[in-house]
């Protein structure tokens, strides 16, 4: 057998495209696991420049995904966004030029993730390494919270996860992970291991709820109540109509706390709204004035420091955020992706990954009502929260335009039988 640093450059080349599937999935993961410690995006982004490098030269292998209808409106998105760039307010060539490199990183991830969905040994691992990922990182986290308090007595996550709403919604994303391996693994797996991770899930709890974010609380048990109704519930309808039940009977009691219980409103919002009414208003009337169908363009400055002088707000609202960059039109785009996954998940709905990918979503989607400002960026929490559950909703759906990356799966890395519970 040829070694691939005694073969011919082609041949390396042509070498590290047939074995791009496994490269991309150890690449994913360090860069997913590196958002977490490291501060600069750049640095965790240098992996996914790679990533996208094979995914692209790889391309003959995938490009049958262009005739799925859900790719195309991906596509769409991600084409309309950079795109916006032309009528922002001022015009930048550098900045529209990272914006669309951006775009062509989403891009490869969703692909990559899609492929690597199709290899059992990753399909296996990936829910276990975010889980155990986050929660030495949440360790870490919780160890200078410990020992040097901040001021707010919240906890703050480390790396890119450095605010109090991205750690909480990133921890209890890795929760989900780590209850859906545990899921499948429980009487299968090493008891070691079933532990650690059941340690993995309740340290990430514990950091969830030292956040002090109501959001990532709130979204989390609605999320993790989701995971485990969507293993009792047989019919997809049925789960839906359930969990549509739950999200108003979750809304109702947090309204009648907020207006009717003594002390309500400090529980619901101890910190009050944190000017989002106001700064909600704000950006409606600029997308009213300026920008209602195409909006004001990626580039254009979306923060405001009209109520709090010495602090720049973005939208708080992940929604708003998208319409003050492209309008009813990027609106639209981004929720035609939403609901065409969400219809590919329902429809996979007997498929362990599509009940994850529903799990997700129920955390992110309403989380995203109240914060979030970039759809369309580098390597970070949109990556886990929006982008991943739409990888799995394409290998969920275009398994046979991904053929070329089952040949990995069969017989390999086979210490854990998941079988059954795929079934």
């Amino acid at each position: 057998m040829t070694r691939l640093h005694d073969a011919p450059a082609a041949r390396q080349i042509a070498l590290l495209v047939d074995y791009r599937v496994p490269i991309c999935a150890t690449l994913m993961i360090a860069a997913l696991a590196s958002t977490f410690a490291l501060g600069s995006q750049s640095a965790s982004s240098f992996a996914t420049y790679v990533l996208a490098l094979l995914v692209f030269l790889g391309a003959a292998r995938w490009r049958g995904l262009f005739l799925d209808w859900g790719v195309l409106g991906v596509v769409a998105l991600l084409v309309y966004i950079p795109l916006t760039s032309l009528w922002s307010t001022p015009w930048d060539g550098r900045g529209a030029f990272s914006q669309s490199t951006r775009a062509l990183l989403v891009f490869a991830f969703v692909v990559s993730f899609a492929e690597c969905m199709q290899v059992d040994w990753f399909r296996r691992r990936a829910t276990l390494a975010i889980a155990m990922v986050a929660a030495l990182a949440a360790v870490a986290a919780l160890w200078v919270f410990l020992t040097e308090p901040p001021w707010d007595e919240r906890l703050n996550g480390l790396g890119q996860i450095d605010t109090h709403v991205k750690a909480g919604m990133v921890y209890a994303m890795a929760a989900l992970c780590g209850v859906a391996w545990m899921h499948g693994a429980w009487g299968s797996a090493r008891p070691l291991v079933v532990w650690a991770v059941v340690a993995a899930v309740a340290v990430l709890a514990t950091a969830v709820g030292l956040t002090g974010s109501r959001t990532a609380m709130a979204c989390g048990a609605f999320a993790l109540i989701c995971l485990l109704l969507s293993h009792r519930v047989a019919r997809p309808g049925r789960f839906l109509g359930v969990a549509a039940g739950l999200a108003a009977g979750f809304a109702a009691v947090l309204l009648a706390l907020y207006f009717a219980a003594p002390g309500g409103e400090e529980f619901v919002l101890p910190r009050g709204n944190s000017f989002r009414p106001d700064i909600w208003a704000q950006f409606l009337g600029r997308i009213a004035t300026d920008g209602p169908w195409f909006g004001l363009g990626v580039l254009t400055d979306d923060t405001t420091t009209a109520l709090v002088p010495e602090v720049a707000m973005h939208a708080h609202s992940l929604y708003l955020a998208v319409a003050h960059q492209g309008g009813a039109v990027g609106l639209a785009l981004m929720l035609a992706v939403v609901a065409t996954t969400v219809r590919t998940l329902l429809q996979h709905y007997a498929h362990v990954d599509a009940k994850l990918g529903l799990a997700v979503w129920a955390l992110a989607l309403p989380g995203y009502l109240l914060d979030g400002h970039e759809l369309v960026d580098k390597i970070g929490w949109t990556w886990l929260l929006f982008w991943l559950p739409v990888a799995i909703g394409v290998s969920l759906r275009c398994s046979d335009a991904l053929a070329d990356a089952a040949r990995f799966g069969a017989g390999t890395f086979d210490d854990v039988e998941f079988d059954a519970a795929r079934r």
